[in-house]
Formats: structure tokens, C-alpha cells, sequence
């Protein structure tokens, strides 16, 4: 299996390896907004905005589960069937939703696309989870870079040949399933024994049992997200809704860098927990606190100042037309990098459930805020809206922590 490698160097891999990747997804982005339209982006957008919540759901969150299984639980195995199990129910959700809506065929096709590569993704997650769970970031930080590079090579290179971006999204969801196929399950057979599939149909009911919550969590929370586009597309317009989405995916990216450190350290948070070690969760977390917030901070700073050049540089000057939304956007990454960083910690405490009423809050929040502000005030009520949502979640999230913290000696799972 090789030898485990430090915490500090885990989070060079990933925050090397997400910085590539969040840069290589933006340059598909930017490709798309210089050489096609802002209804394309649009339709990708939406596309997006459909299929994430529901694979999301139907991924029950077993990466975070298994790497924070210092137990021993489950096999992997048992996260690797009901991982299948759960993307194929959801690319059946997701056609259809798509073929029962009224959207354009352009839309359905992009929408089926988007699913099929975001099932490709959840396969290769919970192979994820299973070197996170043995501290093997640079294996998973290469399958990252991987991914980004061949599937932006084959997206340029589709669209060169055909040129039309619908056959470029083909290559780029090819280029995802060629790294599974020939790096991540390689990987996999490092740390497991044949079979990888289980029918013990009794373990993986009590596994799904345990992750539902978390299913329903990363559900809401995709949805808190994802509400205000599906306003904008329903108030303003599908172009609309394009330039939101170039824009909002600079906090997509940024968020790359937080989830880097996040992998990087639940493992290690969880073991913490387990063992009782309170100073040592504290003092971790809150190190990863103070990075996160810093690097929330900076992007405010960036946008104020530089708002307006970077979107004209980045895009086109029609979208430096939005540089107020940026910096709301901005805002928004620091409150999202926070209660990113505090789900970490929960999920950390095996602290589950008690996540989900915060989840419904946020949800809540965010309609209200969707159909109070949007049609008034267009972009930047969408902006104002998931600022309000993040908020709140921090909020309660420190509650959840704190709560955690004064029971860290009862290590029980809570289900």
C-alpha cells in the first residue's frame, strides 16, 4: 500500500490539484461564453442547476462517511455497491425530469450529458473516499488534475472537429470515464480484494439507513444553491441566467481550494473525535477556519477592486456590466467557505441528523429570499439571496460544533 504521506503534504497534492482543476473547468466555461452565447451557457447552467441536487441526493454523501469510518465499519464494498445502486436511480431521475419538463431539445440533450457525466463522477468519488480514508491525496490529487486535463483536451478537440459544443460536452464526459477506467479503478485494486460489488442486501440497507441524512443534507444544500437559478431562468431569462452562472462559477472554483483542505484534514479530524482528543480538533479545525475565512476575505478584496478588468478580461465587457455582482458573489464564497468547513467538522463527529434541520432552515431561507428578491431586483437579489442562506448556515453549524465539542467523549454515532 506504500507509505501514508504527511497532512502537510496531502494538502499540497489537493490544493495543487484543485487549483489545476478549477482552472482547466473554467476554461471550458470561458470557451463556451467567447465562442458560443450566454444562452449556451445558459442551458449549461441549468443543466446543472437540474442534475447536481439529484445525484447529490442519490450519492448519500458516502465519500465523507467512509473516510471518517475510523472504525471499520463497512468494507468498501459496501459503499461501492450502494454508490452504484444510488447513480443509477439518479440518471433515471434526472431523464425524467428533463422529458416531463418543457424545456428545448437543446436543453434535454445538454441535461442528459451533464447526468451521465456527474455519474461517472460519483463512481470515481467513492474511489476517492477510499484513499482519503488512507491519507492517499496524491493518488486522488493526480485522478483531479487527470480529470480536468483530458477532459478539456477531448472538449477543445470536439468542438474543432464537429464544431458544436454539443458533441465538444461529449468529449468532455468521455475524458471523465477515461480516467476512471484507467487510473481511478487502478488505484482502487491498491487497497481492496476482489469482489467489488456486494449483495448483502441487510448491510447495505443499515448503510443506507446511516446516510440517508447526509443524502437529504448534500440534497438541500445543492438545492439552496441551485433555487435561485431555477428563478432566474422562470423571471428573467435563460441569457440571464448564463451570465449568472459565468459569474457565479468564480465562486465554484474558489470553493476547489476550501474542499482541498477539508479532504485533507476529516480524516484526521475524525480520528481526533474518536479518541477523545479535544485540543487537537480544536486547534485543527480552527486553523482551517482561519484559512478559509483569509481566503474569503481576499476574493471581497479582489472584486472591489478589480471587478470590472477581470470579468471584461475573463468574458466579454457585457458581463463587466455585472462587476457589483461579483462582489456579492465574493461575500458569498467567504460565508460558503466557513460552513463548508464547519459540515466538515460535524460530519467529522459522525454528527449527522442534527445537520439535517439546518439544512431544511437554509432551504427555507432561500425560497423566501428567492421570491421576495429576484424579480425586484434581478441578479443581484439572486446574490443577496445565497448570501442570506450562507449566513445562516454558518450560524447554526457553530452551534452543531459547539454542541459536539462538550460531548466529544461520547463517540457513538448518532443516526
Amino acid at each position: 500500500m506504500g507509505k501514508k504521506i504527511s497532512l502537510k503534504k496531502n494538502f499540497q497534492w489537493m490544493f495543487i490539484a484543485n487549483l489545476l482543476y478549477a482552472f482547466l473547468q473554467w476554461l471550458m466555461l470561458i470557451i463556451m461564453a467567447k465562442f458560443g452565447s450566454e444562452e449556451l451557457v445558459g442551458y449549461y447552467t441549468l443543466a446543472l442547476a437540474i442534475t447536481t441536487p439529484i445525484m447529490l441526493f442519490f450519492s448519500f454523501q458516502l465519500r465523507g462517511i467512509q473516510a471518517t469510518d475510523a472504525k471499520d465499519d463497512y468494507q468498501f464494498r459496501d459503499y461501492y455497491s450502494l454508490r452504484w445502486i444510488g447513480v443509477l436511480l439518479a440518471l433515471l431521475v434526472c431523464i425524467t425530469v428533463s422529458y416531463l419538463s418543457d424545456y428545448s431539445a437543446e436543453a434535454r440533450i445538454i441535461i442528459l450529458l451533464i447526468a451521465i457525466s456527474k455519474l461517472i463522477e460519483g463512481i470515481s468519488d467513492v474511489i476517492y473516499g477510499l484513499l482519503q480514508r488512507h491519507e492517499a491525496m496524491n493518488k486522488m490529487a493526480i485522478s483531479i488534475i487527470a480529470r480536468g486535463g483530458v477532459s478539456l483536451l477531448l472538449f477543445v478537440i470536439f468542438y474543432v472537429v464537429y464544431h458544436n459544443f454539443y458533441f465538444a460536452i461529449t468529449g468532455f464526459v468521455l475524458g471523465w470515464l477515461l480516467v476512471l477506467l484507467f487510473y481511478d479503478f487502478r488505484n482502487a485494486m491498491h487497497y481492496i480484494q476482489k469482489p467489488l460489488l456486494t449483495f448483502d442486501f441487510r448491510k447495505l440497507w443499515k448503510l443506507f439507513l446511516l446516510a440517508l441524512p447526509l443524502g437529504a443534507i448534500m440534497m438541500m444544500g445543492a438545492l439552496s444553491t441551485n433555487i435561485p437559478r431555477y428563478f432566474i431562468e422562470n423571471y428573467l431569462s435563460i441569457e440571464q441566467l448564463g451570465i449568472f452562472g459565468a459569474i457565479t462559477y468564480i465562486l465554484v472554483g474558489a470553493s476547489r481550494f476550501t474542499t482541498a483542505i477539508s479532504q485533507t484534514v476529516s480524516p484526521r479530524l475524525a480520528k481526533y473525535y474518536a479518541s477523545g482528543n479535544k485540543p487537537a480538533f480544536i486547534k485543527l479545525l480552527a486553523a482551517v477556519l482561519f484559512i478559509n475565512g483569509s481566503l474569503g476575505i481576499a476574493g471581497v478584496v479582489v472584486a472591489v477592486f478589480f471587478g470590472k478588468p477581470i470579468l471584461t478580461l475573463v468574458y466579454t465587457e457585457s458581463y463587466a456590466e455585472y462587476s457589483d455582482l461579483l462582489i456579492w458573489v465574493m461575500l458569498i464564497s467567504l460565508f460558503s467557505f466557513l460552513g463548508s468547513v464547519l459540515g466538515v467538522g460535524a460530519t467529522s463527529m459522525r454528527i449527522f441528523s442534527s445537520q439535517v434541520p439546518i439544512h431544511v432552515t437554509k432551504l427555507i431561507v432561500t425560497v423566501i429570499c428567492s421570491v421576495w428578491l429576484i424579480k425586484d431586483y434581478g441578479l443581484n437579489g439572486a446574490a443577496w439571496t445565497l448570501a442570506t442562506a450562507s449566513f445562516v448556515s454558518v450560524i447554526f453549524y457553530s452551534i452543531l460544533i459547539q454542541k459536539g465539542l462538550k460531548n466529544i467523549r461520547q463517540v457513538e454515532v448518532e443516526v
